[in-house]
């Protein structure tokens, strides 16, 4: 489950379970003052009406006109518990008489209520004491539905419902607002974070307000200026030591060369020293070249318009040399003459140059490195075939790393596919690695085409 959906759960929770601890106590409370209010009200009632019936020479008669119709109905005793008048319902009582503790209480003089069970239900019996003459008569004995109390309980309780549900829609929107809120602002320091990881340090963080997140964005902010300076320190530090070392080991190949040209005046061991040295200066001088084409790599320069077909020839007549000199044969198929694509002045040719030269390097002699180019779905692909040896699915990602090589059986130095890498990076292109069916590699540009 995502964070947006979890706050707005953890919220709607809490709500409900802050309005079960406030409502449930209030209704139970709002139900137990209903039945007290009902049945206070019910007996001061039932005192009344014995009173008036204390007082009438028709007993019958006055109980029929107060019950008569309703669901109440009324029993008239004698002070021994004889019947005086009898009910009209005589479901609505229990079936004991004289010894239901109420109108044991009323014989006593005093008026008692009790909540029991009848053959008609459950039902407020209240059994009131009659006067005459100061002397106790009788018992006027009710038994009162409790409808109306039920009813008013339901509407308590429907309307507390109510007041819980309109409380936890509100909850849930809230609930809503504040994740979405919360969610997006944490989104937006993770896509951050996500471009510094994808080398975009110099891209801040910026969100609102002034809590948590706001400090988190910050301390991530300083964190990718820190490390952006200490890349770019590295980075100067390369290009200015490659470029300092290319003087003295110019001046050094020219002394050399200047030994070999006396080469009369030296035997045969130190001319061959001599040559060792040459070699061992045009290995340093060519390292140090491509530590400045691998530091250009990792600028970005303006784009522009350039002809497709045309940089893909330009790569292919700089690398022919190398595969005639290792008889390789280059197989070209270009189907998008018309195509342009968006590269920095040279960018593409050399990202393109660095995979053939890595292709003719390690394909058999007497090979073919086939070579593809067309247009799709807004892209410019080429596809770089050979019949080599092949990289292996766990060494793919690590053999565009600077100096890293799968193999030692070829000379070089692991820059040329770092390089590539780099430029296509940089051009919002990339480069991908795929084992060729029958052996072999198959790397993939994908350039973005001019639209």
């Amino acid at each position: 489950m995502s964070l947006r959906k979890n706050l707005v759960v953890a919220f709607v929770l809490f709500a409900f379970g802050l309005l079960t601890v406030t409502l449930v106590p209030f209704g139970v409370v709002s139900v137990h003052g209903h039945l007290r209010s009902f049945v206070d009200a019910e007996s001061l009632d039932t005192q009344h009406t014995a009173s008036a019936v204390a007082r009438t020479t028709e007993p019958s008669r006055s109980l029929l006109e107060h019950y008569e119709g309703q669901a109440d109905a009324a029993w008239l005793l004698d002070a021994s518990g004889s019947t005086l008048a009898a009910p009209t319902n005589r479901q609505a009582f229990p079936a004991l008489v004289t010894s239901a503790p109420e109108v044991e209480s009323a014989r006593r003089g005093a008026t008692g209520t009790r909540i029991a069970d009848t053959p008609d239900g459950r039902r407020l019996l209240i059994a009131s004491p009659t006067f005459k003459a100061g002397r106790l008569s009788g018992v006027l004995w009710a038994s009162i539905s409790l409808a109306p109390v039920r009813r008013e309980d339901r509407e308590t309780w429907a309307q507390l419902a109510a007041i819980g549900a309109v409380v936890m829609i509100i909850a849930a929107m809230v609930g809503v607002f504040l994740s979405r809120r919360i969610a997006r602002r944490l989104e937006i320091v993770a896509a951050g974070a996500k471009r510094f990881g994808e080398g975009h340090l110099e891209e801040t963080i910026t969100v609102g307000g002034s809590d948590e997140i706001t400090s988190l964005a910050g301390t991530l902010n300083t964190m990718g200026a820190e490390i952006d300076r200490l890349v770019h320190r590295e980075k100067d530090f390369v290009a200015a030591a490659s470029h300092q070392i290319r003087t003295p080991l110019t001046a050094i190949k020219i002394r050399i060369d200047e030994l070999l040209a006396t080469s009369g005046t030296h035997d045969a061991e130190e001319t061959e020293y001599l040559k060792e040295m040459a070699e061992e200066v045009d290995r340093l001088t060519m390292l140090t070249t491509r530590l400045l084409d691998l530091s250009s790599a990792e600028v970005k320069h303006e784009s522009r318009p350039l002809p497709a077909a045309y940089a893909v020839r330009e790569a292919i007549d700089r690398i022919e040399p190398l595969a005639h000199h290792f008889g390789i044969s280059l197989d070209l198929d270009v189907q998008a003459e018309g195509s342009q694509i968006m590269a920095a002045p040279g960018a593409f040719e050399e990202a393109l140059f660095n995979v053939l030269d890595n292709a003719v390097k390690y394909s058999p002699p007497g090979e073919a490195v086939e070579v593809s180019a067309a247009r799709a779905d807004g892209s410019f692909v080429v596809r770089v075939s050979d019949r080599g040896p092949g990289i292996a699915t766990e060494q793919r990602a690590r053999v565009v790393e600077p100096f890293y090589r799968a193999t030692r059986t070829k000379t070089g130095y692991g820059l040329g596919l770092a390089i590539s890498s780099r430029l296509c990076s940089s051009a919002g292109a990339t480069l991908q690695l795929d084992t060729r069916r029958g052996g072999g590699t198959t790397a993939t540009i994908r350039w973005p085409a001019h639209q």
